[in-house]
């Protein structure tokens, strides 16, 4: 008889002691599934701005803030990449969002796309006030690209992995693998490129207004720009960007939730104002 209340002891200890371990399981199994955002963050002003004057105060770095405010209990960090190192970890299923991308019809295998959070004025030209003169005088107010892009007699850059929405096919039907199309790389591939055309290396880019915007304020630069004919009645729908994994579809989730509460925040509405706005000299 003995025996047996011992062995019913100590199954009885056993079982409470696998039952006293059960919340602390619990709680490991909670940490390892708590709601996460990785933001994808790349030096690219005035979307990010990693350094100098304005470092932190890019129209991006901004959004990111207000997500971080509206979503208190998403735990949420910033890792820095390159573009084209971001684009290929989202591509690969990695738990990383990017903030600011434009909102197509990219298939749903490649990038899961929050609702938008804002809109950017659409692509124009960038380039020297002469060549503006030229442009319109030749291809009109806004510029016809298409015919500009046929005469093939102006040299164009942009940065390696960006592009232009309904504008790329034109570039890579007249432009791409020609001796008028450059790309450029590195950190500072914006600037460079700005600082390019400035010096009549390349005679025209394309980008937003807030590109020109920022620049006019930090470089030495004398550009103007030009609306172009074929987007110029539209806007461009910028969203986050998460991979089509589980992961990525509940960051969505959340990012969508924090959506309208971004959009009146102060400090981005600021940003907004600042950068989106076109400030021609």
């Amino acid at each position: 008889m003995r025996l047996v209340i011992q062995a019913l002891t100590l199954s009885a200890l056993v079982l409470a002691t696998q039952v006293a371990s059960l919340p602390k399981a619990h709680a490991q199994k909670a940490s390892a599934t708590k709601d996460s955002i990785v933001w994808g963050v790349n030096n690219a002003p005035p979307f990010h701005i990693t350094d100098g004057y304005y470092a932190n105060q890019g129209v991006c770095d901004v959004m990111i803030d207000a997500f971080q405010r509206a979503l208190p209990d998403v735990e949420q960090r910033i890792e820095y990449y390159p573009q084209g190192r971001i684009a290929a970890q989202i591509r690969q299923g990695e738990n990383l969002c990017f903030p600011c991308m434009i909102r197509n019809v990219s298939p749903a295998e490649i990038v899961t796309y929050s609702d938008r959070v804002l809109e950017y004025p659409a692509h124009g030209i960038i380039t020297r006030p002469e060549l503006a003169k030229e442009f319109t005088k030749q291809f009109g107010n806004p510029v016809d690209l298409v015919e500009l892009l046929k005469q093939r007699n102006y040299r164009f850059a942009q940065p390696m992995g960006r592009r232009y929405g309904d504008l790329q096919p034109y570039i890579e039907r007249f432009l791409l693998n020609t001796e008028h199309f450059s790309e450029v790389s590195g950190k500072d591939a914006n600037a460079n490129m700005l600082a390019m055309v400035n010096a009549r290396r390349v005679d025209f880019v394309i980008d937003y207004p807030m590109l020109l915007n920022y620049h006019n304020q930090v470089l030495p630069i004398d550009l103007v720009f030009i609306p172009i004919l074929q987007n110029q009645a539209t806007h461009v729908e910028g969203a986050v960007g998460c991979p089509p994994t589980a992961w990525g579809k509940r960051a969505i989730e959340l990012i969508n939730q924090a959506i309208p509460q971004v959009r009146q925040d102060d400090a981005f509405q600021a940003a907004k104002d600042r950068w989106l706005l076109l400030q021609n000299p």
